[in-house]
Parts: structure tokens; sequence; C-alpha cells
């Protein structure tokens, strides 16, 4: 069921982002993920590697393409023992498409109700810039939505008014040259325009889902918590289909000169009023108010430092 809320955070401060003209050869694309021939499955064994994008330093786990299979519902990602090189082995799947750019990225996803099993859909460049939504098994009813620039993060947690594993539900961003805006259920439910971002000219953005381990105890405890492997018989999984990218043009002068395809949603302004808001804490870290997405209206809890 599709919640009917429109909920989001605004941020007042704005950091202008120099964009020159993107190519208008930039073509948008679905993907069903009932078959995978439009991807790189990456795989990381003993002396040999193919794709994997993220930092194979942080999972508790080995890329393998034994965890990443094709069904009529979509691409499904499991959690294996296999790995000749960590605890577990788990799948990347990344679209072969590169440089992309501007524009609208969304997805369906059915996410692991597993501690420490993390199901994520991102924008990524340079191993350092990525655009994210990710979902872990430690609360499913959260969803995180982050930036990555120059080696820093800054998360913001959604609570949400379902349970992220028990059903489809549909995941999207909007990436606009000077501000984000992150919807779930095509609803809006966070608008960015304080966070840095790379323009698509000077870097090789490319778009993946995943599914991971986090297993070391000094990182991302309290985010995803620490992965073992259910005794009961279940197998971990997160499941993926329906994306699309539709393309988002500007020209020399940085005016957005229209998207290559339908985008049926309204656009979210980066100035748009909202209760939440964003500032720094005493010691420094990024500092959020939790936004509850809820049938109701919006409610507010007390905000807190945010650390991944």
């Amino acid at each position: 069921m599709k919640t009917k809320t429109t909920v989001g955070i605004f941020v007042t401060t704005t950091l202008l982002m120099v964009a020159p003209s993107i190519a208008k050869n930039l073509t948008g694309f679905e993907e069903s993920f009932t078959s995978h021939g439009n991807f790189i499955v990456a795989h990381r064994t003993m002396g040999y590697e193919e794709g994997a994008l993220c930092s194979f330093a942080v999972q508790g786990c080995s890329f393998m393409r034994t965890q990443v299979h094709e069904t009529d519902e979509g691409a499904r990602i499991t959690i294996g023992t296999d790995s000749e090189l960590k605890s577990y082995s788990c799948g990347e799947l990344i679209y072969r498409q590169g440089h992309l750019g501007y524009g609208t990225y969304s997805i369906e996803m059915k996410a692991s109700d597993i501690v420490g099993q993390v199901t994520s859909f991102f924008l990524i460049a340079n191993e350092d810039i990525e655009i994210d939504i990710e979902l872990t098994g430690l609360n499913n009813r959260i969803g995180w939505m982050n930036v990555w620039h120059d080696h820093k993060q800054n998360p913001v947690s959604i609570e949400l008014p379902f349970d992220t594993s028990k059903d489809w539900h549909a995941y999207s961003f909007d990436w606009f040259k000077d501000h984000i805006v992150w919807y779930v259920d095509e609803r809006m439910v966070l608008n960015r325009s304080d966070v840095l971002t790379t323009p698509p000219d000077r870097a090789n953005y490319k778009l993946a889902v995943n599914s991971w381990t986090q297993v070391q105890t000094e990182i991302n405890i309290d985010w995803a918590g620490k992965f073992k492997y259910p005794k009961d018989g279940r197998i971990p999984e997160a499941r993926f289909r329906n994306m699309r990218f539709v393309p988002r043009f500007y020209n020399a002068e940085g005016k957005e000169e229209g998207t290559g395809g339908k985008n049926h949603r309204e656009t979210a302004k980066p100035n748009a009023q909202s209760g939440a808001k964003l500032s720094m804490g005493p010691d420094g870290l990024l500092t959020v108010a939790r936004v509850f997405v809820v049938a109701a209206g919006v409610a507010l809890s007390s905000s807190s430092s945010l650390v991944l």
C-alpha cells in the first residue's frame, strides 16, 4: 500500500555548484532486472576482481556472482558463505552505461530484515562521491538518505510508516545542479541544497544496487547492526526491480532546459518551507531532526547527531 503523505526536509543553506552544459545525447533507461545483460555483476575472488564500486575494506563480505540471481520479479541478491576472502559473500549490480548526469533516479526495493544486512541504491563516482538510498535490517522502518563527497558523508534518517522488508516500495531521488530531492512511494521526504556534489562533467557517475553485510564492531554498528548468518534456515536476501533514469539538461549558463523523458512528479523547490532544521551539534557533527512520515502529517522528535 502506498502512503499518501507529502513530507520533506528543506535546508536553507545553499552551496553554489557550477555546472557546464551537459550533452543532450545522454539517454535515459528503464530496467526490470529480470535480465542482467545491461549490468556488470561485481565479482571478487583471490587474485581476480571485476566491478565492485564500493570499498572492499568496509564490507564484511566479497561481491560474488553466486549471490546475484535473475527472477521473474527482478533481481534477488543473497548473502552466502562461499567467499575466499571474507566471512560472507554478497552481491552488486552496476549498470553498464556510465557518465550519467543530473536527472531522476528511481527503483523499487524490498529490503532484508536481517540485522547487519544493507540494501542499497546509489549513484557513485571516483569511489568517494555518492548519492544514496540505503535500508538496513537493524530497523526496517527507517530509510537512510545520504550524500558522500570528498570522503565525507551527510546522512539523514527518514522514519517510514511501513516495514521496508514486507513489500515492494518505490524509492527515488532527483539530482539538480543545486539541490537533491528524495522520494518514497512518489512522495517527497527530503530536500537538500546544503551539500556539495561534483558536476557530472568532472566525474564518471554510474548507477548500482547492492546488498552487503556489516560485521566490524567499530564501524556502522549503530546504523546497520552486526550481521550474523541466520541459524533458522533463512537465506538473507534483498530484492530490486523497475530501475529508471530520466536525464535532466542544463545549458552553458546553468539554466535548466528540460528532461530527456516524462517525469510525472512535481518538482520540489529548494526554498520550500518546512519545520525540520539542519544544524551542527556541539561536537561538530551533523545534527538532523528525525522525520516521521505518517498519514496524518509530520511529527518531529528531538534531534540527534548522526555518525555512520
